[in-house]
């Protein structure tokens, strides 16, 4: 009996270190952007298979079960299957290590692993006996390609106001900087870590959890507006926003730890004169206790309004800990993650005799 593999990927969530905004269209289609991010081993899952009912089972944050993908209620599965996948039913199922809406580019992740999920079942069929397939195109694999592919159905099918940044961090993984080119290409730098900023990224920061959810596309959708629109105080707040990315990717490869913790802390400001909401008073409030504790820096994670904060204390760790969680602020460990998003070895099969006419 021909068996197929069930298909599991992982993509990584992101701290994102500088450049927030610069990978916004609106802006980098004129001005060029620039952003700086450090993958974490905290991740979104994507589990594949053949559907052995004929219909598509499909489990994110709720359950649809529908007969074809143009039934599919989430935006961003309809236009993923719609573009990279063909009638065949299959079974999908996402989960992440945090809630969505958090900052750590969840969302970006979730499209990046899809698509990886896809492809690599795609890729597992032994043959292709369906005949519209020619008509869309393969989900891609490698990470350029990957990446590139979710961002163009985030933004340009789906229409969400989320810059490419989130997609990239996710699809390539490591502590990277990332360009943002006027032709709408990107580029990808791996950065060379000073030991000492590897130390201080992984013994040194805490990452801790705020409460709150929302909707980056929305908070970001503004920002968009008044850039399309030449609005000058706009345009002086994601130049300033390229400038501290660019200086964070020098200091964390010169072991500069006193600049990139400088440049760390001057985004909270810039955050929240950019877009009304940004910066919450729980935010504020918990900003202050960390300082307090001996935080040199503290950044607010995404697009804002909630989420998670990034806290650099050296030497003063534990003490940040012990305040924050005295102030219910749960603390979410992390490593770096260096693989990007990849699929997993599983040994789960299907026999192909019972999916119908997938094979």
């Amino acid at each position: 009996m021909r068996v197929m593999k069930a298909v599991v990927v992982r993509a990584p969530l992101r701290l994102a270190l500088g450049g927030g905004g610069t990978d916004l269209p609106a802006y980098f289609r004129r001005n060029s952007g620039f952003a700086v991010s450090a993958a974490i081993a905290r991740y979104v899952y994507v589990t594949a298979a053949p559907s052995i009912d004929g219909r598509f089972h499909l489990k994110h944050l709720t359950v649809e079960e529908v007969v074809s993908p143009r039934s599919v209620r989430h935006p961003l599965l309809r236009a993923l299957l719609d573009l990279h996948w063909d009638d065949q039913p299959l079974e999908l199922a996402s989960v992440a290590e945090v809630p969505p809406g958090t900052g750590l580019g969840s969302s970006g992740a979730f499209t990046v692993c899809t698509l990886k999920a896809l492809g690599e079942l795609h890729a597992a069929r032994e043959e292709q006996r369906d005949s519209g397939w020619e008509e869309l195109e393969p989900p891609a694999r490698d990470p350029q390609r990957l990446a590139e592919q979710a961002c163009h159905v985030e933004i340009d099918v789906v229409g969400r106001s989320v810059g490419k940044h989130d997609q990239y961090a996710a699809a390539f993984g490591g502590v990277r900087a990332y360009e943002f080119l006027t032709d709408g290409s990107v580029t990808v730098r791996t950065l060379d870590l000073h030991e000492r900023s590897r130390r201080a990224l992984v013994e040194e920061t805490g990452l801790f959890f705020l409460g709150g959810r929302r909707s980056a596309s929305r908070l970001l959708a503004g920002v968009a507006r008044a850039v399309r629109r030449g609005d000058r105080g706009a345009l002086v707040l994601l130049h300033r926003a390229r400038e501290i990315a660019e200086g964070v990717a020098d200091a964390l490869e010169r072991g500069d730890l006193e600049t990139w913790a400088r440049l760390l802390d001057a985004q909270w400001d810039l955050k929240r004169r950019r877009a009304p909401g940004a910066v919450p008073p729980r935010a504020d409030e918990l900003r202050t206790i960390a300082q307090r504790a001996g935080a040199s820096a503290v950044a607010l994670m995404g697009a804002g309004g909630g989420g998670f904060l990034l806290c650099y204390a050296p030497g003063a760790l534990e003490r940040v800990r012990t305040a924050m969680r005295s102030a219910r602020a749960h603390e979410l460990a992390f490593a770096l993650d260096h693989e990007g998003c990849r699929a997993l070895e599983t040994p789960v099969t299907v026999p192909s005799s019972s999916a119908g006419d997938y094979r």
